[in-house]
């Protein structure tokens, strides 16, 4: 999918577009093709792919990015510099799914395949 047309969705739909404008067209670039690689290994049966749902991914991947969720992800719970502290809540891992994408695509194939549902009848 082309930048440009992820761009484009994202100026005319979406507020907060902070981490997407602060990134190069590099930076873009590489974002929808790795929102569009994983996209196609989440949700297979799904192509092509919206670009709505690329610039939803897109986003968040770039939003990833960020130094705060980078010390999150490495068990960081609290940094202090010159007598001013930070402190992390502890949530666990960031989704790697968009919430936006996840709300409109619903479970992605892995976990529908490891997802065990039941229908009636006793465990003995």
């Amino acid at each position: 999918m082309d930048r440009q047309e992820v761009a484009d969705w994202i100026a005319a739909n979406m507020l907060d577009t902070d981490a997407w404008d602060r990134a190069s067209e590099q930076k873009q670039t590489v974002a929808v093709v790795q929102a569009e690689r994983n996209l196609t290994r989440w949700y297979p049966e799904i192509s092509p792919m919206a670009v709505s749902i690329v610039a939803f991914q897109a986003v968040w991947e770039l939003q990833g990015i960020d130094p705060a969720l980078k010390y999150l992800k490495h068990n960081v719970k609290s940094i202090t510099d010159n007598g001013e502290s930070i402190s992390y809540k502890d949530n666990g891992e960031r989704p790697v799914v968009a919430p936006e994408v996840r709300e409109l695509l619903g479970s992605t194939v892995e976990e529908a395949a490891t997802s065990q549902q039941q229908f009636g009848g006793c465990l003995l």
